[in-house]
């Protein structure tokens, strides 16, 4: 036997052993499923199946839509993105873009009918940019910006991400601007190809770091102010957003002035108001000053008065991000990422965008995005397709069992479950006969993308915490939970598609806290994080009208005529085709940019030269 074949065998009889230990576990987390199912888990699957094949129940449920939305004719858009990063001998090229489907669903007694639509002619649906840098200015677009010996070009590239922030930028904006749209075509449903939470959850940084401070855009520059106000959006009194949480309490301070933007803000008053020490106001309201949103009290004045007017700021910033967005992606004008600021020396110059900056338009475009859609009431909905989280099974179940919520986890002896949501979920089927599609999972908090059960350190007690102890995603906005359209029990094996994570935008129209028909609140009190609620709805025998919405209208979107795509919403689908052929077209636009490089044999590297010639 040769060299080669001894080491082949090898292999296989290693990656032979490796598989036989994983579904020996896989087995054995399994059976763990099924006794933690029975016990308990049965109670948190609603099965959507047997209600949309009643008729009547269809016709309710149909009547409630055309009631919120004005019309039994239901426009909707679907959005997917698509970006790639193009690396040259001198200059690396990113690019990101956006594609949406368009369509129109007719609700009529019970039956309905699905038309796609095509997009007419004065209408850009795609959101194309591409923004080619020369190495020489790689460290502007770049996350940490040290001395320039520490890591190499590549390296640096590497640690870049700036197509995928430019295919955000470009997804949010697509959807800003269709719901903004005429009232004849915006859509009353919104699906996108992402976790709207998680978007914003991962452009959150410091504001003192934001180097797009001084950015000039109508007759001023973008200030410490602004930024500070838009990033304590959104607002609703119906939600309770934003709430009292430790980490941000300067919000409630810019949402008491975007209610009153020419009065003093009443600390006393503010406190009462949510449960809070004077102190502890007043300490948020000293960091507005220096963030130059309020001024300190003079001596007899009744508050701390505003040091400009949060809803002309807000305004400002939103002009600012449709300017940016419109020469980025409608006039595809790469300097739209340019702009002149002082270097170290304090000598103005002309630099790029950094990752922060461009995280910073994401966030306020999903910002306008929700106020918008919770304007002109359109249900948003996110699904994602793969995932390798537990946000379910680690972090809300853990939250319920510390915090009572369900009390009776706390007398489950539950073994080791499988390792993702994901995995988890699509057991279920196996486990439960009777399960059918469509199905999904209560409905819980995004806050929960960082809320969870911890051991506290040293000791044999937990707690409740954020990341870094104190850290917790936007709660009360999205609702979450994971849902399969697809399983068929024709054959001895089910067949199924993948269980996919949907997320819901909370609104006043469909979700009532409080009320029966409303998700219930799970109170969060500790020292680091304060005291404020987050929503979950507690079992499947609690109404939830928007997750009943939701699951209706995916379900008949989810029409099953593409084997790549079993058990996922055809609109999407269709917006994941036409980002796609875009970026081949716009790919391959790029790569034949080395033709204008030929002519610069200084700007090709010695073995591209070399290897262009056919010998």
């Amino acid at each position: 036997m040769s060299k080669v074949s001894e080491i082949s065998r090898q292999y296989h009889t290693a990656l032979s052993a490796s598989h036989a230990q994983y579904e020996a576990m896989y087995r054995d987390r399994v059976g763990a499923s099924e006794g933690f199912y029975r016990d308990f888990f049965a109670r948190l699957v609603c099965d959507f199946a047997e209600r949309f094949r009643n008729e009547r129940v269809r016709a309710r449920l149909q009547e409630r839509l055309e009631k919120a939305c004005g019309t039994n004719t239901l426009q909707f858009v679907a959005i997917d993105g698509t970006c790639r990063r193009e690396v040259f001998s001198d200059l690396i090229t990113f690019f990101g873009g956006a594609y949406g489907a368009r369509g129109e669903l007719v609700l009529n007694g019970g039956a309905h009918q699905l038309r796609y639509k095509r997009w007419s002619l004065d209408h850009d649906v795609s959101m194309v940019a591409w923004v080619p840098v020369p190495f020489a200015r790689l460290e502007e677009v770049t996350s940490g910006q040290g001395e320039q010996f520490l890591v190499t070009e590549e390296e640096r590239v590497n640690l870049s991400a700036v197509h995928v922030q430019v295919m955000q930028l470009a997804e949010v904006f697509l959807a800003y601007n269709s719901v903004r749209s005429s009232r004849l075509e915006a859509p009353h449903v919104l699906l996108m190809d992402l976790s709207p939470s998680s978007v914003l959850a991962s452009v959150a940084r410091a504001q003192d770091q934001l180097g797009l401070v001084g950015y000039p855009y109508d007759r001023r520059a973008l200030t410490d102010a602004d930024v500070t106000i838009a990033l304590a959006h959104p607002f609703s009194e119906h939600l309770g957003i934003p709430s009292a949480k430790r980490m941000d309490l300067h919000r409630i301070v810019v949402a008491a002035l975007a209610r009153r933007p020419a009065e003093p803000v009443q600390l006393e008053e503010l406190a009462a108001q949510h449960g809070l020490e004077v102190a502890e106001v007043r300490n948020a309201a000293e960091y507005l000053v220096r963030r130059g949103v309020l001024h300190r009290p003079r001596l007899g004045a009744p508050g701390y008065g505003p040091a400009v007017r949060v809803d002309e700021s807000w305004a400002y910033v939103r002009e600012l991000f449709q300017n940016i967005c419109s020469r980025l992606f409608l006039d595809k004008d790469p300097g739209a990422l340019q702009y002149d600021a002082p270097d170290e020396h304090g000598v103005p110059r002309r630099r790029w965008m950094a990752p922060d900056d461009l995280g910073f338009l994401i966030g306020v475009g999903m910002r306008l995005l929700i106020e918008a859609c919770w304007e002109r009431k359109v249900l948003f909905f996110g699904v994602v397709k793969d995932s390798s989280s537990a946000y379910l099974t680690r972090n809300f179940l853990g939250v319920a069992l510390e915090t009572g919520f369900h009390p009776e986890l706390a007398e489950l002896q539950v073994g080791m479950l499988p390792w993702t949501d994901r995995i988890f979920c699509e057991t279920l089927p196996l486990i439960d006969e009777t399960l059918e599609a469509p199905w999904a999972t209560v409905e819980f908090d995004s806050a929960f993308m960082t809320l969870h059960r911890e051991r506290v350190e040293g000791t044999e007690e937990t707690r409740v915490a954020g990341i870094m102890g104190r850290i917790v995603n936007q709660e009360r906005l999205f609702a979450r939970s994971l849902g399969q359209f697809f399983l068929s029990r024709d054959k001895r094996t089910p067949l199924m598609g993948h269980v996919v994570f949907l997320e819901r935008l909370l609104s006043p129209t469909w979700d009532w806290p409080g009320r029966e028909e409303g998700p219930a609140e799970i109170l969060i009190d500790t020292p680091l994080l304060g005291r404020f609620p987050v929503y979950a709805w507690r079992d499947r025998d609690h109404p939830n009208p928007g997750q009943l919405a939701m699951m209706y209208l995916l379900s008949v979107l989810t029409r099953n005529h593409y084997a790549e795509a079993i058990g996922y919403p055809d609109p999407l689908h269709k917006a994941d085709w036409g980002a796609k052929t875009i970026g081949r077209s716009v790919g391959d636009t790029i790569r034949s940019s080395t033709q204008l490089l030929a002519g610069r044999p200084l700007t090709r590297t010695f073995r591209d030269i070399r290897d262009s010639r056919k010998r």
